[in-house]
Formats: C-alpha cells, structure tokens, sequence
C-alpha cells in the first residue's frame, strides 16, 4: 500500500510539473496572440487616419487650386486697373515728329547725325522711380534688392532719391510688375526736349539750379528738387541726378540706319542706351541729346529708371 501512494504521489507530482511546463510553454504563444491582436488594432486605427489624412489632403489640394485661381483673377484684376491708374498719374507725350540728335557743332558721332523722327502717343513717368516705389515691389514680390541697402530697406532719408544699383533687367521686372514697359530711347529724347530741339529739358542755356550735375552735391537728391528744371511736358529730373535705363541695344552709328518712324534700336548687342547724365556729368554730358551705355546685367551707383506705357490711341 505504501508503495502504490508513492507512485500515485509521484504520478501526480509529475503531471503537475508538466502542466506547469505546458502552461509556461502557452504563455508566449498568448503573449504573441496579443501583440498581433494590437497590432491588427493599430493597423485598423492607422488605416482609418491614412484615408482621413487623404481626404484631407485631396481638400487642403483643391482649397489650394481655388485660392490659386482666386489670385490669378486678383493678379489679373490688378494689372487691368493699372492700365488706367498709370495713365492717371502719368504724363502723356503726344505723338509726332521731333528733331532726334545733336546739330551742335561739339555734338559727338554717337549723336549725329540729327534726324527727324515720328513716335506714337506715349505716357511717361512725371519722376524716375524712387527708393520708396521699389522698396514696394521688393516687399510685394520678394524681389531682390540693390546691393547697397540693408535689412531690406534702403538708407535712411533716401524715400524720395531715385533707386541706383539696378540692372537692366531688374528695371524690367520692375515695370512688368507695374504694368508700364522701359522707354525707347526715342520715346525718352522727345519727352526731354519736345519738338523745339532744345539742349536741355528747360531750354537751350545751361542754368546751376536746374539739375544735379557737375559734383556740386556729389550724390543723388530728391526726384523732385529742380521745378524749374522740368521738361516742355512737364517731366521732371530728366537731366542729372541719375542716367535711366532705355529699352534700345546701344549702337553708336545707329542714327545713321535708324528709321525714321518709332525706331526701337538695334535688334541685338552687348550694351542698353541709359540717357540724362548723372550727379557729376559736366554740361555736355546732360544735354538732352547725350547718349550713353552700359551692359545690361551691370549695377550702377548712378543708373537708375522711370517708366512708360503706350498709348491706345
């Protein structure tokens, strides 16, 4: 009897030790049992924000699209009431025949020989473009700026200076900005001298106080300092103060292949026309007829533009 209760005692202790070893060998099956039940859980939980997040992107798209559209009208819209915001605060050269070049005896080659030229109506920048309007269409468009400002602004006291250190084409996409172009340069002539062929903007004399030039002051000033020293039409500062970039290729013997009606300049070369002088120009050099040059990728202390817009007559 003794030894049956041993071997039951042992039987049963040997079944309890491999239930044990079964129950211990179950648990990482149940452990990985819940892990995949999680992760099906998160799977589900993942799939539903992915659809979300699709259908919130394919709005965040469209919404995009629409705003895109939106301002594309505005931009447009824009550029339509410019067209009649420049013509208000513009001054119109009326079209006709003028005398283009120099007839003086001390006129250089690149000016002669003078001609007769006939250019359509026009509308023409009252001042060249200042500090403060470029610093506008920096901030608008992002647009970089002349080297020589700071923090994105231009020196201080300098709003109403014209802006120097402008390219060619920086001028340009200023202008495309504003919905105006570059003046031709015979565009540019007629509006400094009318059709009197005078020398200067105010008449054949040179006078002190009528332009920035010869280093007196030795640096830009104010786009309106000279009333006095305004054209036949009424533009001002176009002699002195800063030469201002024309659309023309520069050629020095272009006057003498140039035609007669509305030229526009070479069809190509290496130089763009700049007119008017600049602050330490001598008397000859701020004649109306002065023609001068510079590549169109350089940037200039004394270079700066104004802007003009064709007529739809």
């Amino acid at each position: 009897m003794a030894d049956s209760w041993v071997w039951w005692i042992m039987t049963c202790v040997i079944s309890l030790y491999f239930v044990m070893l079964l129950l211990d060998f179950n648990k990482p099956s149940k452990k990985l049992m819940e892990t995949i039940d999680h992760q099906e859980s998160r799977r589900r939980e993942m799939t539903t924000r992915l659809v979300k997040l699709q259908e919130d992107i394919v709005q965040i798209k469209t919404r995009s699209e629409d705003q895109d559209l939106t301002m594309e009208d505005y931009e447009q819209r824009r550029k339509d009431l410019l067209l009649e915001a420049n013509k208000r605060r513009m001054i119109e050269i009326p079209g006709g025949q003028f005398t283009m070049g120099g007839s003086q005896e001390d006129s250089p080659d690149s000016e002669r020989p003078a001609h007769p030229v006939n250019v359509p109506t026009c509308y023409f920048d009252a001042y060249p473009v200042t500090n403060q309007d470029y610093r506008e269409f920096v901030n608008c468009t992002g647009y970089k700026t002349p080297i020589h400002w700071q923090r994105g602004s231009y020196p201080t006291g300098l709003a109403r200076h014209p802006v120097v250190n402008v390219s060619y084409h920086d001028a340009k996409a200023y202008a495309e900005w504003m919905g105006a172009r570059l003046p031709t340069e015979a565009e540019w002539e007629k509006a400094a001298r009318g059709t009197d062929e005078r020398l200067y903007p105010w008449g054949n004399r040179f006078v002190d106080d009528r332009c920035n030039s010869n280093g007196v002051v030795g640096t830009t000033l104010m786009v309106d300092e000279y009333p006095l020293g305004r054209s036949p039409y009424g533009v001002w500062d176009m002699s002195g103060n800063v030469y201002e970039w024309c659309d023309d290729y520069y050629d020095e013997d272009y006057y003498k292949y140039s035609p007669s009606t509305n030229p526009r300049g070479p069809e190509g070369g290496q130089e763009r026309v700049i007119r008017g002088g600049f602050f330490s120009e001598t008397r000859p050099n701020v004649r109306t007829t002065h023609r001068s040059s510079a590549p169109e990728t350089h940037t200039r202390e004394n270079v700066g533009f104004r802007l003009a817009m064709s007529s739809e007559k």
